[in-house]
């Protein structure tokens, strides 16, 4: 569509240093109204640039520049703005969309220099009120053109696309919403000073330190990020640096783990990879972690073995106790049927098959039954492959009798 207007529009304009005002359309597109004037360009043949103001049917505002070169996408477009009434203050875009003809740059949103949120095309239409000339430099990988405009005339003819109080309503609303951003964003440049704070005195290399920042900027939504993420991620908290002591990568070289800590107490690990320097806190940390969770492995097998030696004081001979514990701990590690020691409610066996050349028992079933209620069985630990000895008598002398679980 933003094609067939600008064939439409472009007929109508004078070629002139004072802007002008056309109106019209047809039954296929609606009515138009447009307000453009024709600049000075030093790049030939884009000598004679247009730059347009229009709205059909009372919508939506174009703003876009023609005639002032061929543009094509991934060229490095970028569009500088100075204005004559703000001396030292340069604008610039790099937000735009192409004609299909590659003539004309639709204009999207403009940088401030003032602050990090974007300006719209209704900010810009507005300066073009207030001064007496606009220049402009378009450039890509292939060149530039420098260009004047005039704006004198610009005020009438911008009235009649744009009433002045309609423009006011929107230009307030656009600000609204630009102060709200710009709140914003200083709420996460605090959050990104203090998240970068923590990595600083985790002592980051400088590299994982500048990645740290892009990436944070990326999910805040700030530095070359500013108004391109529209969902910024929230409730940051802190950064958690984790290294693996006995990992040569980290005790040698320095590479850890990283990861957001919200407020929330939940954590998301960073992708990338990440070094720290020599004597950074997480080396110390990283012990002081490792024998602790050391002590506590330490106190937590000691209780299993003394939970376990009760539940199996019953079965009063030592060597088929310590075969007993042995597997029913090999099994509690076990991928697929693990279970933890402390959960352990009672456990019976169940000793069976005497051969008839033998005087002693070869078979033992082990039934582990859980706090949850349910029962882990070991289905032969063969008291024969470890000498453990059980005839009828010893059976009898334990409490119990072949083939019935005790």
């Amino acid at each position: 569509m933003k094609k067939i207007l600008f064939i439409l529009i472009l007929p109508l304009l004078s070629y002139s240093q004072t802007w002008s005002f056309s109106e019209g359309g047809n039954a296929f597109d609606g009515q138009y109204k447009t307000a453009s004037i024709v600049g000075t360009g030093n790049n030939y043949p884009y000598t004679k640039p247009v730059l347009v103001v229009n709205r059909f049917n009372g919508d939506a505002i174009n703003f876009y520049i023609s005639s002032a070169g061929y543009f094509q996408e991934k060229t490095g477009i970028g569009v500088y703005w100075s204005f004559d009434n703000e001396p030292d203050v340069l604008y610039s875009t790099y937000d735009w969309s192409i004609s299909s003809d590659g003539k004309t740059l639709f204009f999207s949103e403009f940088n401030d220099p003032n602050g990090s949120a974007k300006l719209q095309p209704i900010d810009f239409i507005e300066k073009l009120t207030l001064g007496s000339k606009v220049n402009l430099r378009i450039k890509d990988n292939f060149g530039q053109n420098d260009i004047e405009f005039s704006l004198r005339g610009s005020t009438k003819a911008i009235n009649s696309v744009i009433p002045s109080e309609e423009r006011k309503e929107i230009i307030a609303l656009a600000l609204e919403e630009r102060n709200a951003l710009n709140e914003k964003s200083q709420e996460n440049q605090a959050v990104l000073a203090n998240l970068m704070a923590v990595a600083e005195t985790e002592m980051l290399s400088s590299s994982s330190l500048s990645s740290l920042k892009f990436d944070l900027e990326s999910k805040l939504g700030i530095g070359v990020y500013s108004g391109l993420v529209t969902e910024p991620i929230e409730g940051f908290k802190s950064i958690h640096v984790q290294g693996d002591l006995g990992s040569s990568m980290f005790e040698e070289y320095g590479y850890v783990d990283l990861y957001y800590v919200f407020e929330d107490g939940s954590k998301e690990k960073i992708l990338g990879t990440w070094k720290v320097r020599l004597g950074a806190p997480v080396y110390e940390r990283a012990k002081r972690e490792k024998e602790q969770a050391e002590k506590e492995q330490a106190e937590k097998e000691e209780r299993d073995r003394t939970h376990l030696s009760s539940l199996l004081a019953k079965y009063q001979r030592k060597d088929l106790i310590n075969h007993l514990s042995e597997s029913i701990v090999d099994e509690s590690t076990s991928y697929s049927n693990g279970f933890d020691i402390s959960e352990i409610s009672r456990i019976t066996i169940t000793i069976s098959d005497m051969p008839s050349y033998s005087k002693e028992y070869s078979d033992c079933r082990v039934d582990i039954y859980l706090d949850n209620g349910l029962v882990k069985t070991i289905s032969n630990i063969y008291l024969s492959l470890k000498g453990v000895d059980i005839t009828k008598k010893d059976l009898k002398a334990i409490g119990g009798s072949a083939d019935t679980p005790f």
